[in-house]
């Protein structure tokens, strides 16, 4: 009773911080239009790095340099589209409830109008129609017909602007979304053909529509959050129970080997023995995903156990680090190999941004060597550890994991 008292606390805190965004969001001027304080004090200024911030996904930022150029002028076009954008954006993240969404959805309509209505120039009509696809692909609400209210707002777009690549790579997007993966490889090819601001984002985007579709996952589960480009630990418990059936891989190996598992010696310490009777975490009472997340804690793995608080943050997005080390406790528990929790301790690093004494150094060792992960930037050798994990990079993992498994199970 008391987990659930916390948590109810815990959402209606959370409706509060909605409600309060929503409410500034409904703000898109202030009522008094303030002085210009030096050269660079000009909307333009301002827009430009709400552009930047948006790109970046730092959208409190961008909605504060947005509604700075607003505090000069109320009507500026670009301003007024960009902010409809950064709160979309801001409030499409998990956990926030439908009405939140339909308010803030209504709202951004309201700013995208007066954007069209105000824009001097066919740029600045073209920029709302393109900001418009971000909000509706964002919040994708109404269910029913945000995927249409896209495309229209595109078809305008590349009317206004044809070779403005912008557009196409939010249409692109919109097809990914809606799993059309063939149309979003075509559009983000356009993109790169184009080149320009959007030509990274493009290339990263159509590089993972390509992990999706090699990746083929066997669960309608899978083929939901194929798409997804941050997947929560409760997903990630979720899904690996799903596609890779964990419990009953760990019950046949038991099976096979007649029991007897034991826990590697370097993992004593901080895991129990998964065959007890693991401490449920105090903060997945009522979580949609709580049975499979007791699945997994129950199996003792690192990288997805509870912190030593007894809780499990089952919506706090996964990082590749923790996903290294859940790889290569799966790979030693399973091939009864615990050598493979300290092969490259003492190594020097290859990789630029991950040093050979933190503590998942010889986990990210393992799954690239192995090819179960590989590195976030090819160009520099960076891992990326604090990284989001996604769907798709989930996805294709465990295919592989699967290729490897196939002597053990």
């Amino acid at each position: 009773m008391k987990n659930k008292q916390k948590r109810n606390r815990g959402l209606v805190f959370g409706m509060i911080l909605i409600l309060a965004l929503v409410i500034a969001a409904c703000s898109s001027a202030p009522e008094k239009k303030r002085s210009q304080t030096g050269l660079m004090d000009t909307p333009a200024f301002h827009v430009q790095r709400g552009d930047d911030a948006l790109l970046k996904s730092q959208y409190e930022a961008a909605r504060s340099a947005y509604k700075k150029a607003l505090s000069l002028d109320g009507k500026y076009s670009p301003a007024l589209s960009g902010l409809a954008a950064a709160t979309a954006y801001e409030v499409s993240r998990p956990g926030v409830s439908d009405q939140s969404r339909q308010q803030v959805l209504q709202e951004a309509i309201s700013q995208i109008e007066q954007a069209l209505d105000n824009a001097t120039t066919s740029v600045d009509q073209s920029r709302a129609h393109s900001f418009a696809m971000q909000v509706y692909l964002a919040l994708q609400l109404p269910s029913d017909k945000w995927y249409e209210n896209v495309k229209e707002h595109f078809e305008k777009a590349q009317d206004l602007t044809p070779d403005d690549p912008a557009p196409v790579f939010f249409m692109a997007r919109a097809e990914a979304a809606g799993h059309n993966y063939n149309e979003a490889a075509q559009l983000y090819q356009k993109v790169l053909e184009a080149g320009g601001q959007y030509e990274a984002r493009a290339n990263s985007e159509l590089e993972r529509i390509q992990r999706i579709q090699r990746a083929l996952p066997g669960s309608s589960f899978g083929n939901r959050i194929a798409n997804v480009e941050k997947i929560t630990r409760a997903d990630i418990a979720g899904l690996f129970i799903a596609e890779l059936k964990l419990d009953r891989l760990y019950r046949d190996q038991l099976e096979k080997q007649g029991g007897g598992y034991q826990v590697p010696q370097s993992q004593r310490k901080m895991n129990m023995d998964p065959l007890e009777k693991y401490p449920e975490a105090v903060d997945i009472s009522g979580h949609p995903l709580e049975a499979a997340i007791k699945e997994v804690m129950a199996l003792g793995i690192k990288g997805l156990s509870p912190d030593p608080s007894h809780k499990f943050y089952p919506d706090q997005e996964f990082k590749r680090a923790e996903f290294a080390l859940l790889i290569q406790d799966i790979l030693i528990k399973i091939t009864r190999d615990p050598s493979l929790a300290t092969r490259f301790i003492g190594e020097p690093s290859p990789f630029p941004d991950v040093s050979p004494d933190v503590w998942y150094y010889n986990a990210v060792r393992t799954v690239i060597q192995r090819g179960l992960m590989q590195v976030d930037n090819k160009v520099t050798g960076s891992f990326s550890p604090l990284a989001p994990v996604s769907g798709a990079d989930a996805l294709l993992t465990i295919r592989n994991l699967k290729e490897i498994l196939k002597a053990y199970i």
